[in-house]
């Protein structure tokens, strides 16, 4: 978009000549790379976990590309810096990713900072819109973006690594306002409804209204078998899946670079799900090693299934394998069901970015979502009230994520939850509260309705057909007890007893029953657990009575 190469005295914008600062607003070139490294450092140390970034030989090829950089500069001395990130395709983009924003403080006392941004709005004022990000813990560059017409759309707590690991505010400007009708998000997103009426009212447009479908996630257990792929294989099966019409459902073309600085480091890899030896899914990823990420980049279905399980393997090996402090991924609004799966997963939207994913002349909003793999904290940077109306937001959901913990970890290792989601394991895990029991008292009484199940968090309990009768099962820590008349609220044909000092878990059927009303996936995964339960015990019944001859 390079309209000139500097903005001089007899030439400048009225909207520049203005500020008052004694600097040169110019593109810069690479005889600046000493310079700029002076600004890097003076902007963030000399301790930014990627050294090549301080390589004059290196600084010098990013400002020749294609990013453009540009400056203000004062006497050969640079003040303030900003690069125009290219997506990774030839298409022309309507959207403008501004980073690698540094300045010296006094910038933002002599209006050097404001005069640059001011330069980059003309040269994109035939655009739809500009996204930036400046660090939570820089309360002074919130202050500048605010003042030259940025609103905040999102916080990623621990996004990025310098010194320390540090949050994200991203700003958005939007250049030109979205005159068509926004297509209505479903009601089965809180979350993201809630982010996104807090972005919209900082962008002072109208909410969004939502839709009442019921959606459900893509299941994240299959038959396919998942296999790593080189991105070439997945480049190639993508372009093979085109004859079936697969829905675009990621936006990843500015997601392939790494760290603050946006360095192309990335290790780029991919997952395949195959079917009777047929491709029926694809997740193409970046491994970004200065922030210690992952980012999906890419996904594509044709069975309409194996994007689930491709998320779940994914995470599995973020963890397990890669070390990756998060997972990330950009999904459209138009993408219900996968922003269903990645809330039944365990991630939290942190940005919503209005009409900021282009599809020919018309325009999608996508939802930024993180998956983090390490305890969160609260974020005690100085914020704008703007930004802090989108951090608390966000605060929110992750600190509700921290809740019963204990409580999810041991449900997961129950066969009844096999197949939920850390999201899903969540809601479940509300539902339960905690009841102590002495040893020698009753649980529940033969011929007691049944409303209610349980899990023994810790202790001992027995389950007898009679009063003094031997025990016809032992429950132990991690055990659930009691299902059966929960599913149907039958008599109970037992009494239970703790033997120990106990603590059990407890869930009411009526509240149980209302969370499958608005989450049928979850319901489907439970019952079919406890059919295939029931089953097991019949089958072991059945043997055991053939074996002493009393079976038919």
């Amino acid at each position: 978009v390079l309209l000139r190469n500097t903005f001089a005295a007899d030439n400048c914008p009225r909207v520049i000549a203005k500020f008052l600062m004694p600097a040169q607003i110019r593109k810069a070139t690479a005889a600046d790379a000493a310079a700029w490294k002076e600004l890097l450092i003076a902007s963030l140390g000399v301790d930014y976990p990627n050294a090549e970034v301080y390589d004059e030989a290196w600084i010098a090829l990013q400002l020749e590309d294609e990013c453009q950089t540009w400056v203000a500069d004062q006497k050969g001395r640079l003040l303030s810096s900003i690069s125009f990130l290219p997506p990774r395709n030839s298409v022309a983009s309507n959207i403008v990713n501004l980073g690698r924003h540094l300045f010296r403080p006094e910038a933002l006392d002599d209006g050097s900072a404001t005069a640059l941004l001011a330069a980059v709005h003309e040269l994109c004022a035939h655009k739809r819109a500009i996204i930036t990000r400046v660090f939570a813990s820089d309360n002074a560059a919130q202050i500048l973006v605010e003042n030259a017409g940025y609103a905040c759309v999102g916080f990623q707590p621990y996004k990025h690594l310098r010194r320390t690991r540090d949050g994200v505010l991203f700003y958005a400007r939007l250049m030109r306002v979205d005159r068509e009708p926004k297509a209505l998000i479903s009601e089965s997103l809180p979350q993201i409804i809630e982010l996104a009426s807090a972005v919209f009212l900082n962008l002072q447009m109208p909410p969004l209204e939502s839709v009442r479908d019921g959606v459900t996630g893509y299941p994240v257990q299959s038959e396919a078998s998942l296999t790593e792929a080189t991105i070439e294989d997945y480049e190639r099966a993508l372009a093979a899946a085109q004859s079936s019409n697969p829905p675009t459902e990621v936006s990843g073309r500015f997601n392939l670079n790494c760290g603050f600085l946006r360095v192309d480091a990335g290790i780029r890899s991919a997952l395949l799900a195959r079917a009777d030896q047929t491709i029926v899914g694809g997740l193409a990823y970046c491994v970004d090693g200065t922030d210690r990420s992952v980012r999906v980049t890419s996904t594509f279905s044709t069975d309409n299934l194996s994007v689930g399980c491709l998320f779940q393997k994914l995470l599995k090996m973020a963890q397990e394998l890669l070390n990756a402090v998060y997972v990330e991924v950009d999904v459209l609004k138009t993408a219900p069901r996968l922003l269903k799966t990645t809330e039944q997963l365990g991630f939290v939207p942190i940005a919503y970015l209005p009409g900021f994913y282009e599809q020919g002349e018309a325009s999608n909003d996508s939802v930024k979502l993180v998956k983090l793999n390490l305890i969160y904290t609260e974020d005690s940077s100085p914020l704008t009230s703007q930004a802090r109306s989108i951090a608390e937001v966000i605060d929110h959901h992750f600190q509700d994520q921290k809740m019963g913990v204990a409580i999810i970890n041991l449900l997961r290792g129950l066969p009844f939850f096999n197949g939920l989601g850390d999201g899903e394991l969540r809601k479940v895990a509300r539902l339960f509260t905690q009841k102590l029991y002495r040893p020698g008292e009753k649980v529940f009484n033969k011929g007691d309705s049944g409303s209610e199940a349980y899990v023994v968090m810790r202790g001992q309990v027995n389950i007898l057909l009679e009063e003094d009768a031997q025990p016809i099962a032992v429950m132990g820590n991690g055990q659930i007890f009691g299902e059966l008349a929960f599913l149907d609220g039958a008599a109970r044909g037992g009494l239970a007893l703790a033997v120990q000092p106990s603590i059990l878990l407890v869930i009411q059927r009526s509240a149980f029953n209302l969370l499958v009303q608005h989450e049928p996936h979850l319901g489907m995964v439970v019952m079919r657990n406890i059919a295939i339960e029931l089953s097991n015990r019949l089958r072991k019944m059945n043997t055991a009575l053939l074996s002493s001859g009393k079976g038919i």
